[in-house]
């Protein structure tokens, strides 16, 4: 993998960012990408279609059902691409990667993030527990993002094929005496035919998007992952360093200095005593409370569990299922049944749906029940005494006194703790002492009060440009902010 020769413009981007980056990538190589789905599709098509005669919606169906068979090669030639090497369609498929192929056309085959998910298989090569594991770092927060990914592509799958089969029956002559439709508005074998060769016309279309909206993704979190942008610039400051021939005075200085440094290096003994005070003091750093903690969790299960893995028998509300289903549903053997059918995929979709809300709210649904833990807020953050005891009766006012007598830093200290205080006092917010300043402005921000968080990020980023980069801000923006603190956060009426 040669960073140099990436191909898109490596930045971190949001998960919807990163699907819009996918469609550009699949619009620039769609013709290579298009064949790449279309062409080992092709052969079984004309093998399947003869086969189901009369019913080609089984030719449809089974061709559907090996989606990510047929999305494997375009995303084998997409990555080949990127890194602008060579991919040619023959070259790329004597070297068709069939990985893992049996897992994705099994139990994987209803996945919902299945083009973020692939590259793990088809690039990386990993499979079992190592894939498990890679997938729980690259999800993160992008999980519904991929989902939506599949629901869109799907939709506009549908679209596709719908437009293509009405735009046929709509110019089709009535002189060719081909009937669409019977007199029951049922599909007759013509209509069948027609929407059969739409659909697979549409799966090829809609393919290279949602696989590349999907591989895109999963680039977008690798580069969040790894820093690509940061190799990337150092690399480049790297050739323009090299790229001017000599060592500059600067750089021979730096050598020189570091060659007197090494010389007067202590011995040994001295060094082992700095690595044994490093080691106590990493350790009890270790034992505080922000990097370790005990909770005790409880949680209902059955009498007499084992823990062991038993066999078990087949669950009898399944066949209970099964038997209501065989009444129930008017199977047909061919697809004229268009109710019946109709009625499966609504039956999928909503326990698919039920799925997904369960798998998603998974989190909230566990903790229903249990007590909320009560943890005291914070007397200190970031050095800074944010009790109310530690406050002065009016606050703006001791600011504006501290700056008249040049203590900017006190004037804004006191300013940003008092706010913080009264966050947590008024505004009930649960800061950590763990937190950064960052972390707590956006807490603020979650809250929803635009007034309020227009306020403390413009106090956090006077504070910050004062506390680490010992920028004064004018005396005209500290008033502004005292004004705004009597606002947002005094003891007066809201």
């Amino acid at each position: 993998m040669n960073l140099d020769k990436l191909q898109i413009n490596a930045c971190i981007r949001t998960g919807w960012q990163a699907l819009d980056l996918g469609f550009q990538m699949a619009r620039a190589w769609f013709r290579p990408l298009f064949l790449a789905g279309m062409l080992p599709m092709l052969p079984l098509a004309l093998v399947l279609l003869p086969v189901f005669w009369d019913s080609p919606f089984w030719a449809l169906a089974i061709i559907w059902w090996l989606a990510p068979f047929w999305e494997r090669l375009p995303l084998f030639i997409a990555s080949r691409k990127l890194f602008d090497e060579d991919a040619g369609l023959w070259t790329s498929m004597k070297s068709f990667p069939l990985e893992d192929i049996l897992p994705w056309l099994l139990w994987r085959r209803f996945s919902l993030q299945r083009a973020f998910d692939n590259p793990v298989t088809v690039l990386e090569g990993l499979k079992g527990g190592a894939r498990r594991q890679r997938l729980r770092v690259l999800h993160g927060k992008y999980s519904d993002v991929a989902l939506g990914n599949q629901f869109v592509c799907l939709c506009f799958e549908l679209l596709v094929a719908f437009g293509i089969a009405l735009t046929l029956d709509f110019f089709i002559p009535e002189s060719l005496g081909l009937e669409v439709y019977d007199k029951f508005d049922d599909l007759t074998l013509v209509g069948e035919w027609m929407f059969t060769l739409s659909g697979l016309l549409a799966i090829a279309v809609i393919m290279p998007f949602h696989g590349m909206a999907g591989f895109a993704l999963y680039l977008n979190r690798r580069i969040e992952l790894e820093a690509w942008d940061i190799e990337i610039s150092f690399r480049n400051l790297a050739n323009r360093k090299r790229s001017d021939g000599t060592p500059s005075a600067g750089l021979l200085a730096s050598l020189m200095l570091a060659l007197l440094v090494s010389l007067a290096v202590p011995g040994n003994a001295e060094a082992a005593h700095d690595r044994a005070s490093a080691a106590q003091l990493i350790d009890e750093v270790l034992q505080g409370e922000d990097f370790g903690k005990e909770r005790t969790v409880r949680k209902w299960r059955f009498k007499d569990w084992s823990e062991e893995i038993e066999e078990e028998s087949f669950p009898e509300w399944l066949i209970e299922l099964l038997e209501w289903w065989e009444e129930n549903v008017a199977w047909s053997t061919d697809f004229s049944g268009a109710a019946a059918w109709l009625k499966i995929l609504l039956v999928l979709l909503f326990l698919g749906f039920v799925a997904y809300l369960l798998h998603r709210y998974r989190g909230p649904l566990a903790r229903l029940g249990r007590q909320p833990s009560e943890e005291a807020p914070p007397e200190v953050l970031f050095g800074l005494d944010v009790t109310p005891q530690s406050l002065p009766a009016d606050v703006p006012a001791q600011v504006m006194r501290l700056w008249g007598e040049n203590a900017s830093r006190e004037a804004l200290g006191l300013l940003y703790r008092a706010s913080l205080s009264r966050l947590i006092d008024k505004y009930e917010f649960a800061f950590r002492s763990s937190y950064t300043e960052a972390e707590c402005a956006s807490l603020v921000k979650a809250r929803g009060i635009d007034s309020l968080t227009d306020y403390f990020w413009r106090l956090t980023r006077v504070w910050r440009q004062l506390a680490y980069g010992h920028q004064l801000p004018a005396k005209d923006e500290v008033q502004q902010l005292c004004q705004a603190w009597t606002s947002e956060l005094s003891d007066g009426p809201e």
